[in-house]
């Protein structure tokens, strides 16, 4: 069951009676450049796969994954996106318990529970912002199960080293840990962060990432998970068949394959998030987290507004942010935006400072009168 996840335009639309071609949709993190011009010339060129059932395996895709990290085959299983990965991996692992560091992606959360295995939240809110903590005393009295791990996580953008967690790893070698990397091909110096080439080697440790955000096609869902063989030969024997759609295969070939977009992604993105990121720290009251991938979560620092006064506010002008508010761990004082194209990003920062100066005007007034 989704709970408050971002880019549900459709249900957003309906709600408020809006033309999805007129949003500005800042809550879900897909590239703003859109999908890649390779993707749309495989896809037609290759429409007549449909008359036929696809590869069960996704041999050819697993092979372009596999060069991608100079890994094997083998270590490699493509989902329908990385969720149906995250729902597969306590339901053919049966752990006794999961271990979620909150506040992060909440279908970790359902994942577990639709699988009977029983959730343990950790929350770290000793800080400014609400940042997970792997060495956290609250992990201390748990020594075995699974623990998931989102690395940037999300919403919080926070992001941790490859040798913290592999020190984290390795000092807990009874306990599974995966690690969601769906935004970790927007990280500027990836490889001083993912954990993707280690996990072939260590037997508990799996990461999960995704082809659909970087990439920008996340209607044709597809994600991908690494980890030792061992792992994957348990799973596999748990997986359904033909998840993956023949077009989603090709596509997601072609997206690998497309260096030069990935190259231009990254370079945009990191003007975009500096730029956006110095503007909303010049907005009185909104306290920005420093972004290390393509989102940002920002807190509202003035007892008048809350999360969803700030989304009913912007949607008015056809803005659409991420309220927070149900993540674990946070309250009605935080949301997040998308990093979008700069024009996108001004727009949303001249609504955001109407909104903020509005309020701060309207309280001028309040406190005048009472004075009078």
């Amino acid at each position: 069951m989704l709970t408050g996840h971002g880019g549900n335009i459709n249900q957003i639309c309906s709600t408020h009676g809006l033309d999805p071609n007129d949003i500005i949709d800042f809550s879900a993190s897909i590239n703003p450049l859109g999908y890649p011009d390779s993707v749309r010339k495989i896809i037609l060129e290759r429409f007549d796969d449909i008359l036929n059932y696809p590869d069960s395996e996704c041999v050819g895709l697993r092979r372009n994954i596999a060069e991608k990290h100079s890994c094997n085959e083998p270590n490699i299983i493509v989902g329908n996106g990385s969720n149906e990965l995250f729902y597969l991996l306590p339901r053919a692992l049966k752990p006794k318990q999961g271990v979620v560091l909150q506040p992060t992606f909440n279908e970790f959360n359902d994942a577990l529970r639709n699988a009977n295995v029983e959730v343990v939240d950790i929350i770290n809110d000793n800080n400014k912002f609400p940042l997970v903590n792997i060495n956290g005393p609250g992990l201390k009295g748990i020594k075995d199960g699974i623990v998931f791990l989102c690395n940037p996580n999300n919403p919080t953008g926070q992001i941790i080293s490859k040798d913290q967690v592999l020190g984290f790893a390795n000092s807990n070698p009874d306990r599974l840990i995966v690690v969601d990397e769906a935004f970790m091909d927007f990280v500027e110096e990836e490889e001083k962060y993912s954990v993707v080439r280690e996990a072939l080697s260590l037997n508990n440790l799996v990461v999960v990432r995704s082809l659909t955000k970087f990439y920008g096609f996340p209607g044709l869902r597809l994600g991908y998970l690494v980890a030792c063989e061992s792992i994957i030969n348990t799973l596999l024997r748990y997986k359904e068949p033909w998840t993956v759609n023949a077009l989603a295969q090709v596509a997601g070939q072609a997206a690998i394959n497309d260096v030069q977009f990935a190259f231009n992604t990254k370079r945009f993105i990191s003007k975009e998030k500096a730029y956006l990121y110095q503007e909303l720290s010049e907005i009185k009251d909104l306290h920005p987290l420093y972004p290390s991938a393509n989102f940002i979560l920002i807190s509202i620092e003035n007892d008048g507004y809350t999360s969803s006064d700030i989304y009913d506010l912007l949607i008015k002008d056809n803005i659409v942010i991420r309220d927070c508010s149900n993540f674990v761990g946070m309250n009605n004082k935080y949301f997040r935006i998308a990093v979008r194209t700069r024009e996108e990003n001004q727009m949303l920062l001249s609504a955001l400072r109407e909104v903020m100066e509005y309020e701060l005007v309207e309280n001028d007034k309040s406190q005048k009168t009472n004075h009078e």
